[in-house]
């Protein structure tokens, strides 16, 4: 019977404490993608409104800071999209940070692949299937196969 009214009262605690926790904010994103092989488009949404930040770029697989960090200015919604020039042949991989005014940290974005058409120059080149070759090969095995026990059962003559 005292169940119901601790029911009650848990129920009425939850209410308040959905009420009293502050609104969800959009987090900050930033995003590196590529239309060429030579540009480097950078994207970054739900940051501060109207405010400049810094934004630098980084090789992940050396460790080198690729071109000079450059200020942008945020537009009215926290979004800005920035071109870069860079070879991205030679830096497949990497990592780009958005910094405050202030010099904290806002956003940081890794990634590791860009897809076609940009292809970094230290992987192996491919040089062609050997399908061909190796499906000429399997059928010639097989033919030879075949002749040899076809060949077998004409020679072979049990005694009656």
């Amino acid at each position: 019977m005292r169940s119901k009214p601790l029911a009650k009262l848990l129920l009425v605690l939850v209410g308040l404490l959905a009420l009293a926790a502050p609104a969800a904010t959009a987090a900050e994103t930033l995003v590196l993608t590529c239309q060429v092989c030579t540009e480097l488009v950078v994207t970054g949404k739900g940051l501060p409104a109207s405010e400049q930040v810094r934004v630098s770029v980084v090789d992940v697989k050396t460790g080198a800071q690729v071109g000079d960090q450059f200020n942008v200015t945020t537009d009215a919604n926290g979004a800005f999209v920035k071109k870069i020039p860079m070879d991205l042949g030679d830096h497949p991989t990497l990592e780009s940070t958005v910094w405050k005014s202030d010099g904290s940290a806002l956003v940081v974005a890794a990634h590791t692949r860009f897809t076609a058409p940009c292809k970094p120059e230290d992987t192996l080149s491919f040089t062609g299937s050997h399908t061909p070759l190796l499906g000429g090969l399997g059928l010639a095995l097989l033919i030879t196969g075949g002749i040899l026990v076809r060949g077998s059962r004409r020679a072979y003559h049990p005694a009656h």
